[in-house]
């Protein structure tokens, strides 16, 4: 198969990258109906009730109030911007759906070298076109395929873990605090803001994710995570900036629209090519690493 030139694997890969952020939003529903235990939302809100700055939130109350803020949810847009040293910045928008299993996305992205790529994550499938790059056509990546690039990357588990309930569980022991903020104002939302303490180490073990040894020894031990909670405790905003590879990589990402009218569906058969060879793809050389 034909190999890909460094700057447009560099590309393909920090797509990959924005695509596996966007589960972190994703652990938000369990719109799946995977959890038959009745919940009691008024509860849950209680948690988060009466809060004063600085006050910290015991982390499994924190997540299971968020999942119950979410249950009811349907699909949401997103907007998020991905930037990795000074070499690499992509903003993204696209749509989330939850009421199918796994969640559905579909997202259109900038990245510099690749021009747009248009990104369809239906039935646990991963289409990615970026034009010329791409001949025009959608690249399927299957998360299954234990030679496809997901797996040689280390991310097909946490592709596996793209239920929202199975991969809040599967996050919930890496949390060591959780932190309020306070309420602010967030380009005209009213927001309650939190800050979670995040252990790596303990995530990726938690996920079952096995990323190579140079990849995962570049990880910092802890991720501290802003994240804003609306009126129905969804997430709205979430920010994070660790260093990586001798680089520093940071997040925006915002959720709003909750329940809007969304259509995502897998690209037509005649649309979809075979992904040429990624070799080298996880390398230093390659630019991104993990």
């Amino acid at each position: 198969m034909t190999r890909l030139p460094n700057a447009r694997r560099t590309a393909a890969a920090l797509a990959v990258a924005s695509l596996m952020s966007v589960g972190v939003a994703a652990c938000g529903s369990d719109s799946g109906g995977t959890d038959s235990t009745a919940k009691d939302p008024a509860a849950g809100a209680a948690v988060l009730a009466n809060l004063d700055e600085g006050d910290e939130v015991d982390p499994d109350e924190f997540v299971d109030t968020v999942a119950d803020g979410v249950e009811a949810s349907t699909t949401a847009h997103l907007e998020m911007k991905v930037s990795i040293g000074e070499q690499l910045t992509t903003e993204a928008s696209g749509e989330l759906d939850y009421t199918t299993t796994p969640p559905s996305m579909q997202m259109d992205m900038e990245i510099p070298g690749a021009g747009t790529t248009d990104m369809v994550f239906v039935d646990g499938i991963l289409y990615m076109k970026m034009g010329e790059t791409s001949g025009g056509k959608y690249w399927k990546l299957d998360p299954a395929d234990e030679d496809g690039m997901l797996s040689g990357m280390g991310l097909d588990k946490m592709m596996d873990q793209s239920d929202p309930l199975a991969a809040l569980k599967a996050m919930k022991p890496g949390i060591d605090t959780v932190t309020f903020e306070g309420n602010e104002d967030v380009d005209g939302r009213d927001l309650d803001h939190y800050e979670l303490t995040i252990d790596m180490a303990t995530v990726m073990k938690s996920y079952g994710a096995g990323l190579p040894s140079e990849a995962a020894g570049a990880l910092p031990e802890s991720v501290t995570y802003d994240l804003w909670l609306d009126e129905e405790d969804r997430f709205a905003q979430m920010t994070m900036d660790y260093p990586i590879m001798e680089q520093e990589m940071s997040m925006e990402m915002s959720l709003d629209d909750w329940g809007k009218d969304v259509t995502i569906e897998a690209p037509p058969a005649d649309e979809v090519t075979d992904m040429p060879d990624m070799g080298g793809l996880m390398s230093p050389s390659a630019g991104v690493g993990a």
